[in-house]
């Protein structure tokens, strides 16, 4: 049984890791033009804010229906802060680095890879949904045991969490091989999904 949970967590975290919702893009993007640290931190800010979706399905149903309440308001807040950030990826402008700058000036900035993962995550209505959907899903299986669902919640998240330590990574390591052009290109079509995942994201609240 123990065997089973842990799969069964680790399958569920596989699952959300490769969603390619707007966090999925970043991460890459991040990883690729700003190196492993950059992507790790930004990784580590989604990982907070799958933790604090958890904690609040946990926490009660009173939580859960404040959300629900409020979701058209969260899907537009959370909307506008990914076309704004898609927005600047798409009118950025892409300059060589030297390794001087990355190594001393990008560590200054990294802190804000972090904030930025947690708040595209935690502006994300569908990510908590997610949570509250699994867990419920859970609760309703009479095989699992309070103890046994928040094993599979933790092998979830750890699953969640390596894999996009992992993606950060080997995006990193293949950064060598996108010139300026490449990764200029790259900003425009990672910048072009984050907004129409926010359109859409948006008007799914309102339409449907």
């Amino acid at each position: 049984m123990l065997i089973k949970i842990i799969l069964g967590g680790m399958s569920a975290g596989l699952i959300m890791t490769f969603m390619t919702g707007p966090a999925f893009f970043a991460l890459i993007r991040t990883s690729i033009q700003k190196g492993f640290l950059s992507g790790a931190l930004f990784a580590l800010g989604v990982f907070m804010a799958d933790t604090f979706f958890v904690a609040t399905t946990f926490l009660g149903a009173s939580l859960i229906t404040l959300a629900e309440n409020n979701q058209k308001y969260i899907a537009v807040i959370g909307g506008l802060f990914i076309i704004i950030i898609g927005y600047k990826y798409l009118t950025k402008k892409v300059e060589e680095e030297k390794e001087e700058e990355i190594s001393v000036s990008s560590k200054l900035k990294n802190t804000g890879y972090f904030f930025k993962g947690l708040l595209m995550n935690l502006l994300n209505p569908g990510m908590l949904f997610y949570w509250i959907g699994l867990v419920s899903y859970l609760g309703t299986n009479v095989e699992y045991s309070s103890d046994d669902i928040k094993l599979f919640i933790f092998c979830s998240m750890i699953t969640v969490l390596s894999t996009d330590l992992a993606k950060a990574y080997f995006a990193s390591k293949v950064r060598h091989l996108f010139s300026k052009n490449v990764v200029q290109w790259m900003n425009r079509v990672v910048g072009s999904a984050l907004i129409v995942f926010a359109l859409v994201m948006i008007v799914k609240v309102f339409f449907f």
